[in-house]
């Protein structure tokens, strides 16, 4: 037989999966680590406002910190939601794969759509409570 036959042969079913298991994994893990991301970003901006640019007027005033943390939120919102659908139609299509209701594969893509989107409705309201809150209220734990 010659080894350099035109015809592939089959692919293996793991390799197959491989983009299914990593939408899982990215709803499990990406989303949770996401919100922090944004989340330390915020505190870590608006505390610098509040200490030195609200009171004292230096490097980092309020229309720089909102803008920043308006436009590192809306991108962690458009991510988040990526992985949520991305997680969710893995789920999906581990439901089709694995018919046994007791599947450990199954349950956890149901692990990953649900943590996706908790963590989408997460950084969307700490967007709000960041974005729409006025400054004194925001302030009020950095001094």
């Amino acid at each position: 037989m010659n080894r350099h036959s035109s015809a592939p042969g089959p692919a293996p079913a793991s390799a197959s999966l491989r983009p299914l298991r990593v939408a899982i994994w990215l709803g499990l893990v990406g989303a949770p680590l996401l919100w922090v991301l944004q989340l330390a970003l915020a505190v870590t901006l608006v505390s610098a406002a509040c200490g030195d640019g609200i009171q004292r007027h230096a490097d980092m005033p309020w229309p720089h910190v909102e803008g920043i943390v308006g436009v590192a939120s809306a991108c962690a919102f458009v991510i988040a939601l990526a992985l949520a659908i991305a997680a969710g139609r893995a789920w999906r299509r581990t439901v089709s794969l694995s018919p046994d209701k007791h599947d450990s594969q199954r349950f956890i893509a149901w692990c990953a759509a649900s943590c996706s989107v908790l963590f989408l409705a997460l950084i969307a309201f700490s967007t709000c409570v960041l974005v729409i809150a006025p400054i004194e209220r925001l302030c009020t734990p950095f001094n």
